[in-house]
């Protein structure tokens, strides 16, 4: 169901033949990750926009396998960079990446992600930021079910 709706929303679409394993790096840093993704993070290889400026991070992106010159969580290294070792800065940084898992990057038009949040009060919603401040993010839905039928209705245009 979800692959028809990513290919109706013009993703490019790579199955796994056999269920792929969730890499234990990524289940140690974010232990309490939704089931919904989980199960879709196993029956992908690659989801890509046509243009191949927006995919999805799925295992071999989390593994270090991905071809992408780009690493699962680029803007968060990224952010770190662009502290200039202010210590404070560096904590707020870190505790927003321990809570937002970027599920899909995009360099359309500028650098953005969407999000899934595991923080308690907003569990599970999708949230969108973009550069400079990655950080300051905005809630575009309240699930990985809800963000995918936004994307068959082509409702994220500006992103992927």
């Amino acid at each position: 169901m979800n692959r028809e709706k990513l290919i109706k929303a013009g993703f490019k679409i790579k199955n796994n033949s056999t269920e792929l394993e969730i890499p234990k790096s990524l289940l140690n840093r974010y232990g309490n990750l939704p089931t919904e993704y989980l199960t879709f993070l196993k029956n992908f290889e690659e989801i890509t926009n046509e243009k191949d400026t927006a995919w999805f991070n799925l295992a071999k992106e989390f593994n270090g396998n991905s071809e992408s010159e780009f690493k699962w969580n680029e803007f968060e290294l990224l952010s770190l960079e662009w502290s200039e070792d202010d210590a404070e800065e560096i904590k707020e940084i870190t505790e927003f990446w321990n809570h937002h898992i970027p599920i899909i990057m995009s360099v359309k038009d500028e650098y953005q992600f969407l999000a899934i949040s595991l923080e308690k009060e907003n569990y599970g919603e999708i949230v969108h930021g973009r550069e400079p401040e990655f950080e300051n993010v905005r809630k575009v839905c309240n699930n990985l079910t809800e963000l995918i039928d936004l994307l068959e209705k082509n409702e994220l245009k500006n992103i992927v």
